[in-house]
């Protein structure tokens, strides 16, 4: 599937951190910059349609509006950086809408990461950082320009679904909505999200079951009526088809995880169903 991750495109000066071990996530998109680095072991990244893999000492840039995720073949060692554009602002008016013939860099030894992680490290020191790993890309590469009207579309999609996933929602609408033909639309759906419209919504509706299980006193029933699901009985298939367990036993089995991220909200550990 891919998640629009909306709560990272709204946040000004945001950066978030997380170190993981076999780091393993869906496709996804955001409006803003990722960097991963791979700390030891090998990840694979996937980048639009395009896998790239990342050894002990290497690192990538993705770029925001791209479609990516990660996957561990045997098992890897990583860090992920995530930062909105306003911290990188000449670079991001100089590069957006454009892309990149390589965003692969190497480094040497966790210097960068210590700073962007060392919360008595100010902005500034952190923003040093971002450039010189952005300068980093933006010298060793050529600049395309990219298909503009495709980034709108599945922008557009996502974020309207990720807004109104509780709601009733249908592709003929939304066709209607958007202005497009519905086997068009169907179509482009199916060959960018890597499913159809249906189970894609449903997909959202359980992640955002989940986060109410791990961490609300709502029963099922009330939960299953406030993700979108009409019925309880199809959202208990559904909740079992995504997750391998019924409701009850998720919420068991998946007391809250919370620690900090580098504004000091919340953030979530890195599992199948939660954003990093």
């Amino acid at each position: 599937m891919v998640i629009y991750e909306g709560h990272r495109s709204v946040k000004g000066e945001y950066l978030y951190n997380q170190v993981d071990k076999n780091l393993n996530f869906q496709k996804h998109t955001h409006c803003n910059y990722e960097i991963v680095f791979c700390l030891g072991g090998c990840l694979v990244c996937e980048v639009g349609n395009t896998k790239y893999e990342l050894h002990n000492g290497e690192g990538m840039l993705i770029l925001p509006g791209y479609i990516h995720s990660y996957s561990t073949p045997e098992e890897s060692e990583d860090y992920l950086c995530v930062f909105s554009t306003d911290l990188v602002s000449l670079f991001y008016e100089k590069t957006k809408m454009k892309s990149f013939s390589n965003t692969r860099f190497s480094f040497d030894g966790r210097d960068n990461i210590d700073i962007l992680t060392d919360e008595s490290r100010s902005i500034f020191a952190k923003q040093a950082v971002l450039y010189r790993l952005c300068a980093a890309v933006f010298e060793q590469s050529e600049i395309e320009k990219i298909d503009e009207s495709y980034f709108a579309l599945t922008n557009s999609l996502s974020m309207y679904i990720q807004n109104n996933f509780t709601k009733k929602l249908k592709l003929q609408d939304m066709a209607k909505e958007f202005g497009y033909d519905y086997s068009y639309l169907s179509s482009f759906f199916n060959r960018n999200f890597d499913m159809d419209f249906a189970s894609f919504v449903n997909k959202y509706r359980i992640q955002f079951a989940c986060e109410l299980l791990k961490n609300s006193d709502e029963d099922v029933t009330q939960i299953a009526m406030k993700c979108g699901f009409s019925t309880i009985r199809n959202f208990n298939r559904v909740f079992k088809n995504e997750t391998g367990q019924t409701p009850k036993d998720y919420r068991s089995a998946n007391s809250s995880n919370y620690g900090s991220d580098s504004n000091g909200g919340k953030r979530i550990e890195a599992k199948e169903f939660s954003f990093y």
